[in-house]
């Protein structure tokens, strides 16, 4: 299989790791929002994971600076993003194996396809999606980059993550309660009689 690039000169590896990482680190950081107390379940943490990157993508886009090469096709239902002018998809899974669903595009994805470079040929009607793999804990394991074309795989790439910074602890965590400590009693030793008999002796 090729890589995507070679298909298409669009999916650079930057520009695709830049987006795998902003897909882990949201999704990640929802997992550790995870509450089984409040009635959390794998189906919620799911959603809110998805949605979560839906509008975290939306945003990026809007950062032109930044993002200069990343658009939106379709703000909800298929939810389309698009790299270059690529459009791509976001789903949950093995990048061999997507739902049969996943492999047909919105009507603006088609459209926008039909408007690729001619040089590229065929590779303008690939399907694009970002496949993302979890694991046990529901952690983002691997970010994989799959084409499909006629229903065929015909690209796949593993995108290398850079590893997370762990974070530091806030600085406005709670500190210990202090602990009242009695003072301590300061007084003069006082010498007994004998002593100071002796004493009284001495100095005459």
């Amino acid at each position: 299989m090729e890589q995507p690039w070679e298909l298409n000169p669009a999916l650079t590896t930057e520009r695709l790791k830049q987006l795998a990482s902003l897909i882990r680190d949201v999704r990640d950081d929802v997992v550790d929002l995870h509450n089984d107390e409040l009635g959390d379940t794998s189906r919620s943490t799911g959603l809110r994971a998805y949605e979560c990157c839906r509008i975290r993508i939306i945003r990026a886009a809007a950062q032109q600076q930044e993002w200069s090469w990343l658009g939106i096709v379709k703000v909800d239902g298929k939810f389309t993003f698009s790299i270059g002018s690529v459009p791509v998809r976001l789903y949950r899974g093995r990048p061999s194996c997507p739902e049969e669903r996943r492999l047909i595009p919105c009507v603006e994805a088609l459209s926008q396809m039909s408007l690729l470079p001619t040089e590229i040929g065929d590779a303008a009607s690939i399907i694009w999606l970002f496949a993302v793999e979890v694991d046990e804990f529901r952690y983002v394991e691997r970010v994989s980059i799959t084409g499909f074309l006629d229903g065929a795989q015909v690209s796949s790439w593993e995108i290398p993550l850079d590893e997370r910074v762990p974070a530091l602890g806030s600085i406005d965590a709670k500190l210990p309660e202090s602990i009242k400590t009695p003072k301590a009693s300061i007084s003069v030793k006082r010498k007994d009689k004998k002593a100071e008999n002796d004493d009284s002796n001495n100095g005459q």
